[in-house]
Parts: structure tokens; sequence; C-alpha cells
């Protein structure tokens, strides 16, 4: 036998249905004047929140319990009124439908579990959720969850403890409290609420890859191999955040095999998932966490199989609990599936090198951040609780630092002395405007800007081609004017709108055209102020939040040859050994737009002062003598 496997399989009556009627509706109550304390920084004593449900009189309600696997409550008459000041007014009728947190995979494992209770009440009386700490109060998710559910009552996610006019509460059925498992007739009610359509393929072998998620999350390592050896092998390979809801509910009712590691997606699947199905999980830690596996168990029949070929665990230094970093061993991982009857023997197969592992580990993550093994993490962690008890707050450290001023040439001068140095055959230039920078280009041109206003001769080697197009660069590169003349970009200049999501995407996309030994400048990355580095158009020196395009570069792509200028005032960036067929930051680039838009120079230790100092800072002269 494998031991590397386990299987089990789901002992859910298959003889008859369970009748949604069967759900406890006699135990649904109905409160005036009741009082909701979410949970709130600050307020806990260890990991119980001073938070909780209160009546009138300042009592508990029944069926009101907020609790995650890792967090309770502290539901006390002095919790109730020590929160009282603070309280905000809700009128109306509402459901108490549990907490509700920022990630997808909790949403559902602790907010679906008293919405069953809708089925009895009008659809005017609104479903109230307390938020865990991170929650913000629209959340789209929620809101796609809830109607794909059939449920369009409106609803309001409080963050402050707040008195509710007319409360309604119900048993909790299935969420965290109960460690993911779910009672027959809530699960039955579940898939009795999801659109009914026809399955429009068949036999489907699907895998679910992490590998378009930032670098910072836990994942196993060299994903892109793995993927290569399933494509290979016919399997699908889908990165679920890409799909609408519906569109994934579907998916999962069309396939015959799954696999996928042990994750956040686990928590859609089994809804739709058929109970002739094989979902195998690819173990990424030395335990599935059982809110995953008894939320598979409370909701399908299908075959379930635990493959565990984990060959190696890294930890980076920091605290986060979901970021381990797992080398998968590719060879026992082949054999176990082959056995599984989902690869065939004769499919292409390969293991990664230890170079490529080396690369996939460091990955999104600087390379000063170092890495713990599993026993020697516990360590780490009380290392650092004392570390953070003794260290000044980020707000005294950027009081005392002093920021560097920028005191290299001119970046127009570093950029024209490039031009001489490269003496680029053709050169792209995205953010023309006035034309100052294109001035300094001698041989074929091309200049992206959405409204041009050229003050600056434009004038280029007679016998040179100039191409000026009026529009976005999001607009000119999909044209795909570049490729469809088989040009090749010796030299570009990225200055376009100062947003770190719009030069993320010109730097992708303008590396896709770049020569072998093409250089792509970056204006604009090194603000010396807050005021400067706002989102926020403003008058007079405005960079934007582009230094955030930098961070990504350096931590996704440490192929890159990435050299920081001080070119005056804020910096010149110049990038080699640029990789046209590279699909890193396009794979994950949804990912990194949420991962970076409420990133701030003040998360740095030392703020702005810190952040320049991470950038291994350049003469501009010593690099253009090194090129």
């Amino acid at each position: 036998m494998n031991t590397n496997v386990r299987t089990f399989e789901v002992c859910l009556s298959t003889s008859s249905r369970v009748d949604p009627r069967a759900l406890p509706f006699d135990e649904m109550a109905c409160h005036q004047n009741a009082f909701v304390v979410p949970f709130r920084r600050g307020h806990r004593d260890g990991q119980n929140f001073h938070a909780g449900v209160f009546d009138a009189c300042g009592e508990v309600l029944r069926d009101t319990e907020m609790r995650t696997l890792t967090r309770g409550t502290k539901a006390t008459r002095s919790v109730r009124d020590a929160a009282v000041a603070d309280a905000q007014s809700l009128p109306g009728t509402w459901l108490f439908c549990g907490l509700m947190s920022h990630q997808f995979g909790h949403v559902i494992t602790r907010g679906l579990g008293r919405i069953w209770a809708t089925e009895r009440l009008p659809k005017s009386v609104n479903l109230l959720f307390a938020s865990l700490l991170y929650s913000d109060k629209e959340h789209t998710f929620l809101r796609h969850l809830l109607r794909t559910l059939g449920i369009e009552n409106d609803y309001a996610i409080v963050q402050a403890p707040t008195h509710v006019e007319t409360l309604y509460t119900a048993p909790d059925l299935f969420s965290e409290a109960h460690e993911g498992l779910a009672s027959p007739a809530y699960a039955e009610w579940i898939r009795s609420k999801l659109p009914k359509q026809a399955r429009s393929r068949f036999g489907r072998k699907i895998y679910i890859t992490r590998d378009r998620m930032t670098g910072t999350v836990g994942r196993h390592l060299c994903e892109d191999v793995l993927e290569d050896n399933l494509s290979n092998a016919g399997f699908d390979i889908v990165a679920p955040e890409k799909l609408g809801l519906e569109e994934q509910l579907e998916m999962y009712r069309e396939a015959d095999t799954v696999i996928a590691a042990d994750g956040s997606a686990l928590h859609v699947l089994p809804f739709t998932f058929r109970p002739d199905a094989t979902c195998i999980i690819l173990k990424r830690r030395s335990e599935i966490p059982p809110l995953i596996t008894n939320h598979v168990r409370s909701f399908t029949q299908a075959k379930i199989v635990e493959i565990d070929v984990i060959k190696d665990v890294a930890w980076p230094l920091q605290r986060a609990d979901n970021i381990s970093l797992v080398t998968l061993d590719f060879e026992k991982l082949r054999e176990n599936l082959i056995a599984q009857g989902v690869v065939g023997a004769k499919d292409p197969w390969r293991c990664p090198s230890p170079s490529e592992i080396l690369a996939s580990r460091n990955l999104g993550r600087p390379q000063s951040v170092g890495f713990v093994t599993d026993a020697e993490r516990p360590q780490f962690l009380r290392q650092l609780r004392r570390k953070r008890q003794e260290r000044k707050s980020m707000k005294d450290i950027s009081e005392e630092t002093t920021v560097p001023v920028l005191e290299g040439q001119a970046y127009i001068d570093v950029l024209g002395q490039l031009h001489e140095k490269l003496k680029p055959n053709w050169y792209l230039e995205v953010g023309t405007f006035t034309g100052k920078s294109l001035s300094l280009a001698k041989g074929n041109t091309i200049a992206v800007d959405p409204e041009f206003k050229l003050r600056h001769p434009a004038v280029n080697t007679v016998g040179k081609q100039m191409f000026f197009f009026q529009q976005p660069s999001d607009d000119f590169f999909a044209d795909g004017f570049l490729k469809r003349n088989k040009i090749s970009v010796d030299l570009a200049f990225l200055d376009g709108l100062h947003l770190f999501e719009f030069l993320l995407r010109d730097f992708i996309e303008t590396e896709k055209v770049m020569s072998k030994k093409g250089v792509i400048a970056l204006h604009d990355c090194c603000p010396t102020t807050e005021y400067m580095a706002t989102r926020e158009f403003h008058r007079g020196d405005w960079t934007g939040d582009v230094w955030k395009t930098l961070q990504i570069l350096q931590l996704y792509r440490p192929d890159l040859k990435i050299d920081v200028t001080t070119a005056f005032p804020t910096g010149l960036v110049l990038i080699r050994n640029l990789n046209p067929r590279s699909t890193v930051l396009s794979k994950k680039y949804d990912a990194l737009v949420k991962e970076f838009m409420d990133k701030e120079l003040t998360d740095f230790d030392g703020g702005i002062a810190g952040f320049l100092k991470t950038l291994n800072l350049k003469d501009p002269s010593d690099v253009l003598k090194k090129m």
C-alpha cells in the first residue's frame, strides 16, 4: 500500500434526499432593541475579543456565537456596557448572520451558517454581519455569493458597536464554530439553492493552480513545472480567482478529476462536485486543516484522495502562518498519480532543477528575507514576539530618519547619455507629452500618449521612421502594431500615467517586444516625500505610486538586471536581461494589483528613507560605464 496516499469517502445517506424542511425554523427568535458588538482592534484578552450580541437588558442572545478557529469572544455585560458610548443605531429589521471576513474562503466558512433562515423571512428583512477586523463594508464577493444562492435580501457589515431596532436570530448550522461541519439538512438546502445547469462538458480533468497568486502566499514550489506536466496528461490548468463564482461551480460540476493543493478553492468545490468524481488533494502542510476536510465531507460524497509527497518545507522569516513554501518530490508524485489512473506512464514528465526550486522559493520576496525549517519556526516566532515588544514604533523610526535627496545627474541628461551609449535602432516612449525626452532619439521612434502637447523638436536622423500614437498605452499594445510590423525595441522609456498598475501593464507589454540586449527605463520610481507619492494627481512634484512597480519587479523578477540610479529628481531605473517570453507578471497581474494597492511608503521601517535604502541606489555614470 502506498503510504503517501490517504483516501476517504463521505458517508452521507444516499437512500433519500434530506428534506430542507428539517431545518430548525422553530428555533428562530425575534428581539427588539438588540445590541451588536463586532471584533475590534485593541479590544481583547489574548485570543478572546470583547464582542457579542446582547438583548435590551444586556444579556447575551442565544444562537449568536461569533468564533473562528483561533479567535473566540468574551461576551459579558461589562463588554456591552463599555461599548455603548461609541455605538451607532441601525433602524429596520435584520437577521444576524455571524462574522464576515475579507478572504473569500472565510466568507463561506464564517458567514453562511444562518442564512437558511431567509426561507421563512420576507425579503425586506436585511442580513446583518459583524466585521472581523479586516472586512470592508461592500464586500463584492459576498454580494455575488448571495445572488448565486438566489438570496436578494440586502445586507450590512457593521464595524462598530450598533443598536439594532429588530433582530432575528437563528441557529448556526455551518461555520468555523463547528470546524466546518454542516448538518445534512443544511447541506441539502445549500445544494437546492444553487443554479441548476446542465453539464456542457464531460470528463474534464482540472488542476487548480495557485501560481497566479502572489509569491507571498503559501504554495508548492515550481508549480509552473507541475502545470506543464499535468497539461501533458490532459489536465486543464485553471486559476479559480480568474473565474466568476457560477463559472467555478459549473467547472466543478463538469469535472471527473480535480487536483488541488489544500487551500481556499476547496471551499467552493464541494457544493457542486459530483459523487462519482475524484478530488486529489496535494498536501502543503503536515495535516490538512479539519476546516477543509470537514467541509468537503459535509457536502459531497465524492472520492477524496490525499497525497503527501512533501520533500521540504521552508518558512520565510515572517509572522503569517499561511506562507510556507513546499518542495514536492516530483518523482513520487508522478508514481502516485499513475497509481490513481489520472496520469499515464508514457505522459511527458520532468522534475524541476535545484536552480528552479531556489528561484521559485525566492519569488516575490526580498533577498534579505531568510528562511527557517518547520523545526526552527517556533523558536523564530518566540524571538519575533520579543523583538516586537522592544522595537520602537514605525512613526518614531520615521521621525528619526533623514530622507536622502537624489542629487545625481538630471534624469533627462542620463537618458540622453543612454541614447548615445546604446544607439537604439528602435526607441519606444510611453508618455511623451511635450516631447522633451523624445527629442533625444536619433533612430526610429515610436511615441505613445493620450494627448500630445509637443513643444520640443521631434526630428530624428534622415531616413529614420517616426510613429505617433495619440491613444492610451493599453489600446496601443492591444492593437499589436509592434508585432505586426516585426519591430524589436532596443530602448524603451516608460513615463506614462503615474499609477503602478498602469506602469506594470506597460512593462509587461513592452518586455514582449524588446530586443536581446534591450533596455527599459522607468521614471519617478524614487519619491522623496509622501505628498509626491499619492495616487491622486496634484500640481507640482507628483510621482504617483509607481514605486510599487519597481518593488514588484525586484520581488517577482529576480532574473532581471535592475539598476536604480540617483538621477535627479526622482531617480531613473534601468532594466536589462529582459525575457520577452516571461509570463510571471501577466499570470499574477490581478493578484499583484490587489497585494500592492494599499501599500504605503510608511510600511517600510524608516518610511521613505527605509524604502530608498532597499534600492541600492547607484550613480548613473557608474551604471552607464558598465553597459
